[in-house]
């Protein structure tokens, strides 16, 4: 064997070493990027779970509730809240929008962020006069978003959503299947 072929032979060998530093490259890519999706959308959870969780507090459910609905009845103080509770609506609503843009929400969440947006955010009048307010104070394509959700949704009438889950209340609970997996008779309420 002479001086060249042991000369092609080491050109051979560093080819396939690039390869497959190229291909462990490309998979530790994958794996970050996978893992960076998750992240972001953990990261989406905590952050509605912790809003959600304060909206439930009684006094923040009343003044949001109010706000939203675009009662009169809120005195400066709330009127502040509201605005609060909206900022932070809106941010955690901007923040997920250019996550999804940025490709770390895939598809499928976003459906479903988009489906709560119009149904519990844009389509409420005092939530809607707020964005009004503020949204002058967002990024241009957030804006164009939020603007188009609230376009397409049709505004929320006053105690529709709660009108809406009693009706599937009273659907779900008309007849229970008994232990013995034949149907009774749904009992009277006692009030």
């Amino acid at each position: 064997m002479t001086l060249v072929d042991l000369a092609n032979i080491g050109q051979v060998a560093g080819a396939l070493a690039v390869i497959a530093s190229l291909i462990f490259v490309g998979l530790q890519v994958r794996q970050n990027t996978k893992a960076t999706r998750a992240t972001a959308l953990q990261m989406n959870a905590d952050y509605w779970l912790s809003y959600f969780t304060m909206l439930a507090d009684r006094e923040f459910s009343d003044i949001y509730s109010k706000g939203a609905l675009g009662r009169a009845e809120l005195d400066g103080g709330q009127f502040g809240q509201f605005f609060f509770l909206c900022r932070a609506t809106f941010m955690g609503c901007e923040n997920q929008h250019h996550q999804y843009l940025s490709g770390l929400l895939d598809d499928d969440a976003y459906r479903g962020y988009e489906a709560t947006i119009r149904e519990q955010i844009a389509a409420f009048p005092g939530v809607r006069a707020m964005w009004q307010l503020v949204k002058h104070t967002y990024g241009t394509e957030f804006v164009k978003f939020l603007d188009m959700q609230i376009a397409s949704t049709d505004e929320h009438g006053r105690g529709s959503m709660h009108k809406q889950w009693r009706a599937l209340v009273e659907a779900n609970t008309v007849a229970a299947p008994a232990s013995n997996g034949r149907t009774q008779p749904r009992p009277e309420s006692a009030g």
